[in-house]
């Protein structure tokens, strides 16, 4: 089977997701000592989570670009400017999808077809979501999420609730199109809202037909009637319609603004705003204000209880001092994401414990949790100092 642009971004995205998962797993276990990317460098939903230190931590700093942060915006970007390339072409969750679907169709399984009304669900799921943030109950709807089962079964994490819901939507999609891109997806819901008011659209040409969405992922076919010149913000920017009709004319056209652009061209600048944006806006960070234990006075040795509040809760440490210096951190309970606090509670009782700085950088894609971490540590410090 010969594979087309599209299939061959779709793989080679998803080949460094499991990639970058698998030896992340084995760096956060302590089998090798490197990582290429964590989980929390390829969590879309980056952006998102900022939004809880942002409207509920008074003592919240702008500190820069997190590579989470970055690839939230390059995907926001791209879908005001070009649409929904991001699910069309890199998310492996719209991929698995896809796959799933075509073993489906070998395996002769009849196809269901299902209602365009329930779309609607995913704008519900996604204003929950974002209120859920802003209120710091993030952690609430994190259990259930498939994109975060779908990296954890890679690093090696227990399975939990997003994994049955990751297999739920694999048994499904052997039998209808991208279930979870059309009623579940609150990435997907965020990125239609701004495509819908963009300046890029994919517009009937000369045909009078709708043939060439056939093979549509979801099912734009359904919605298009003689009355309709363009696909609706619900297209997912494969370009599979973006050929010539069996009847010999052009069936579908892009076009940004009035100007009509070509396949290659649109491929080629939505790859660049989210790589660029990915790779160029971490290098704009904020200047972080150093701490260090030894310049904090009346301090006295002992192990000491404090408390922080993470992504999840309030999380408790133990943290011993000698000589007036940290010498051993010790994480007492949390209730933090897999696939996030293992990095954060490992980097920083290294970094805190070698150079005895109290602020060390956020770990990207887990600022809610490295606040937390840092605060109880900060909390047992106070707790330690003698007044006299």
């Amino acid at each position: 089977m010969k594979l087309n642009l599209r299939s061959v971004i779709q793989i080679t995205a998803t080949i460094i997701v499991v990639l970058s998962c698998l030896i992340y797993g084995m760096y956060i276990n302590g089998i090798i000592e490197f990582r290429i990317l964590s989980i929390g460098d390829m969590n879309p939903y980056g952006g998102w989570s900022a939004l809880k230190s942002a409207f509920m931590d008074l003592s919240y700093r702008w500190n820069g670009f997190s590579r989470s942060i970055a690839l939230t915006t390059g995907i926001a970007v791209t879908a005001l400017l070009m649409g929904r390339f991001f699910c069309g072409y890199i998310c492996p969750i719209g991929a698995m999808q896809d796959f799933f679907k075509y073993v489906g169709i070998k395996l002769g399984l009849k196809e269901v077809q299902f209602s365009n009304k329930i779309e609607l669900l995913k704008y519900i799921i996604l204003i929950s979501v974002i209120i859920l943030s802003i209120l710091g109950m993030g952690n609430i709807v994190s259990p259930f999420s498939p994109w975060l089962a779908y990296l954890n079964i890679f690093i090696g994490a227990k399975f939990k609730i997003g994994t049955i819901v990751l297999l739920l939507i694999i048994i499904v999609s052997l039998f209808g199109r991208r279930i979870f891109c059309r009623y579940f997806c609150p990435l997907g819901a965020f990125q239609s809202l701004l495509y819908a008011v963009g300046p890029f659209k994919i517009k009937k040409s000369n045909c009078d037909c709708s043939y060439c969405l056939r093979d549509c992922p979801v099912s734009e076919q359904q919605r298009l009637s003689k009355k309709n010149s363009e696909l609706s913000p619900e297209c997912v920017n494969c370009l599979k319609c973006i050929n010539t009709c069996v009847k010999g004319t052009e069936g579908f056209r892009l076009n940004f603004g009035k100007k009509p652009i070509s396949k290659k061209t649109y491929i080629i600048i939505c790859i660049s705003i989210i790589i660029g944006a990915y790779i160029l806006l971490p290098l704009f960070r904020g200047t972080s204000t150093a701490q260090a234990i030894d310049k904090v006075e009346n301090v006295r040795d002992g192990i000491y209880v404090g408390s922080g509040i993470g992504f999840g809760g309030i999380m408790n440490v133990e943290v011993t001092i000698n000589n007036k210096k940290i010498t051993n951190i010790n994480v007492v309970n949390h209730r933090e994401t897999q696939g996030y606090y293992e990095e954060v509670f490992r980097e920083f009782t290294y970094e805190i414990t070698q150079s005895q700085n109290l602020n060390p950088d956020a770990v990207s894609g887990a600022t809610s949790t490295c606040r937390g971490f840092i605060n109880s540590i900060k909390d047992a410090v106070s707790n330690s100092i003698q007044i006299d």
